[in-house]
């Protein structure tokens, strides 16, 4: 990729949770999978690991694995809960202002790119499904990188491809760990909370938000 001129500026995207809700979708079909099995999912530990890759702290698989008579491993459980949510997915469409802010922004002259601890076949796929995969200027996966959020390596990634110092971006989160991340990057960061991480800590977001309809990014560049 053509690296940018300087004093370009640029917004970028989290992918689960602020394109798609698919943090609401995945909570239920967890809860859904426990109950079947006589299990009461923690809803608490696994808002913790949000935003992240979910290789740390609460791992949802494990419990469903560790139960008496389960003939899958981790790996298996994870392979399946992967199918249904890919499978729900697929009726989902980008959360309000979504859409409405991708093209405004490419026509108000913004570098645009997504920054997601999700795997690159996972985005990919929506995006494509979506028709917007070729709206974006770089996307950044986990799988690009060596730790996912809440490190700062994706969105230091996003920097690079861009050729862009952190000041001449913005992020837009969904969760904590995202924010987190951000901030670690030094990179401004807005919080666009949806209802499973609403409740979440966004002290460290520059402004949080009910949706991106009418998000105006300019304000938040000096």
């Amino acid at each position: 990729m053509a690296k940018v001129k300087s004093g370009k500026q640029a917004i970028i995207f989290d992918f689960d949770g602020l394109i798609l809700d698919t943090e609401s979708a995945e909570l239920v079909i967890w809860t859904k999978l426990y109950a079947e099995h006589g299990m009461v999912f923690d809803e608490q530990s696994y808002n913790l690991v949000i935003g992240s890759d979910g290789t740390h702290g609460f791992d949802p698989a494990k419990a469903l694995a560790e139960r008496p008579g389960e003939n899958r491993d981790v790996e298996e459980i994870r392979s399946d809960m992967r199918a249904i949510s890919y499978e729900n997915a697929q009726s989902l469409q980008a959360l309000p202002g979504v859409l409405e802010l991708i093209e405004r922004a490419r026509d108000e002259g913004f570098l645009i790119a997504i920054g997601s601890s999700s795997v690159d076949k996972w985005v990919n796929s929506h995006l494509s499904r979506l028709g917007l995969l070729e709206k974006f200027d770089t996307i950044v996966t986990s799988d690009e990188v060596k730790s996912a959020k809440p490190s700062p390596d994706i969105f230091l990634k996003v920097l690079e491809k861009l050729d862009l110092p952190a000041e001449n971006a913005i992020v837009l989160e969904d969760s904590h760990n995202g924010i987190l991340a951000a901030h670690r990057a030094g990179i401004k960061a807005i919080a666009v909370p949806n209802p499973v991480t609403k409740t979440q800590d966004f002290s460290l977001a520059t402004a949080v938000l009910e949706s991106l309809v009418n998000f105006d990014p300019a304000k938040y560049f000096d």
